[in-house]
């Protein structure tokens, strides 16, 4: 089957989505697959990959290692219609993911969606959205219905505005734009709830992106570890975060629970923060505030291929944040054998069998505290967790996916309705492109 995958997040970027694109194609390629990438260009080596990867135009957003993509769009058709693909798998609604999907409305190709990120519940941590939502709905909307979109429109600005059943527009603005596809993947049960009511409950499947295991570093990385060793803190009593630096990844409640909870119970514990982003700097002033920059150390955004080596050397794996969809950082930490304290009881935890489910603030700094404690809990715990998720291996995700393909694939594509997308549930080797 010739696939065709298109993202707006992609490596350097060491998010999710980026870890989901490439343990599918790798997945694809070792079953057989043709696999081609079309995804945003940034400015940093990429390791080598057994599929043709196209590259757009991008440009860094400030979030993190997030890039904007700028596609062309006869680029983006040319693509598409070069590779012939039999299905067209987009992993995010930006500008690159819709354009792809707008194009296989317009020429009857096959085209499904993974559902990575909650944009509701990211709505409050990146207000941008307010506005990036409108503009997903426009690419879904067919040009004939430029009075109903207008008027849509206009009603989301005065909402905008007056704040009055503003959920309620976004989330009929998300049923039109998921009306571009014929199927949408969601990593996790919890991702799948969060659309039930915009999609018909056959048009979704439940598959969770399997972990990219840690692999032999070039010489480069291998450098570059061994300098971040010596800024790192060290030692048996290393609680781990990773993520981005944003609201949503919940830091700041885990910086309070070192100075309230755990270094006060274990004044030997450290904080080792792994990535990079916008309020970098607000995090260091807190440490500071909180009398505990002695403990915590920032290490800024780390390739993904490091952060896997790095989880090796850390006790715990701190997870605070409550809007992920899956939580891909905490497998990584399985693989490498290191249990996991959350807030989220929806992630992929067993308590006290994989890691441990906190319940609240005081609660989270008890289980980090319980497992630095304790080397024979972590020791069962980290066994436990490499053995739940190495079994889940990216061949076996891309198989559970390409299933997926086939029955898409086997389907005669639905009409559009007259009324579109307005239609929906009533709401009370790479290459650069240019």
């Amino acid at each position: 089957m010739r696939v065709l995958i298109v993202s707006d997040n992609y490596a350097p970027n060491g998010d999710g989505i980026a870890a989901s694109v490439i343990s599918l194609a790798t997945g694809l390629c070792e079953l057989g697959h043709e696999v081609t990438v079309i995804a945003p260009r940034a400015n940093a080596p990429l390791p080598p990959a057994e599929y043709m990867t196209y590259f757009v135009p991008s440009f860094a957003t400030g979030y993190g290692d997030y890039r904007f993509s700028w596609p062309s769009a006869g680029a983006v058709k040319r693509i598409v219609e070069y590779c012939t693909p039999d299905i067209v798998h987009v992993h995010s609604l930006g500008s690159l993911g819709l354009l792809a999907a707008s194009h296989c409305r317009r020429l009857g190709i096959k085209c499904v969606l993974t559902w990575h990120t909650d944009l509701e519940a990211y709505r409050k941590a990146y207000p941008v959205l307010n506005f990036c939502i409108p503009l997903m709905y426009l690419a879904s909307v067919p040009r004939r219905l430029p009075t109903a979109v207008a008027r849509l429109l206009l009603r989301t600005t005065i909402t905008l505005t007056t704040r009055a059943r503003l959920a309620e527009y976004y989330r009929q603005m998300l049923c039109g734009t998921l009306t571009l596809f014929d199927h949408v993947i969601t990593p996790s049960a919890k991702a799948a709830s969060s659309i039930a009511d915009l999609l018909p409950g056959d048009s979704v499947s439940i598959i969770p992106t399997a972990p990219i295991p840690a692999q032999e570093l070039d010489a480069e990385s291998r450098r570059r570890l061994h300098s971040l060793r010596k800024v790192l803190h060290g030692g048996d009593a290393v609680i781990c975060f990773v993520g981005r630096l944003s609201k949503e990844k919940n830091l700041e409640l885990l910086l309070r629970v070192m100075a309230r909870h755990v270094l006060p119970e274990y004044p030997g514990a450290r904080l080792n923060v792994i990535g990079g982003g916008r309020r970098r700097n607000h995090y260091e002033r807190l440490t500071q505030a909180l009398q505990i920059s002695h403990a915590v150390t920032f290490s800024g955004p780390l390739p993904r291929e490091i952060v896997g080596h790095v989880l090796k050397s850390c006790t715990v794996l701190a997870h605070p944040a409550l809007s992920e969809t899956q939580g891909m950082v905490i497998d990584e930490a399985a693989l490498a054998g290191v249990p996991a304290v959350v807030l989220d009881p929806e992630l992929a935890v067993r308590h006290a069998v994989t890691g441990y489910i906190a319940t609240s603030e005081s609660s989270l700094g008890t289980e980090l505290v319980r497992i630095i404690r304790a080397p024979e809990i972590r020791r069962r715990l980290g066994v436990n967790a490499r053995r739940a998720v190495e079994k889940y291996t990216s061949r076996q995700y891309a198989a559970r996916v390409a299933a997926v393909y086939l029955e898409v694939v086997g389907r005669d594509r639905k009409k559009q309705s007259k009324t579109g997308p307005l239609s929906g549930p009533s709401f009370s080797g790479d290459r650069s492109i240019h």
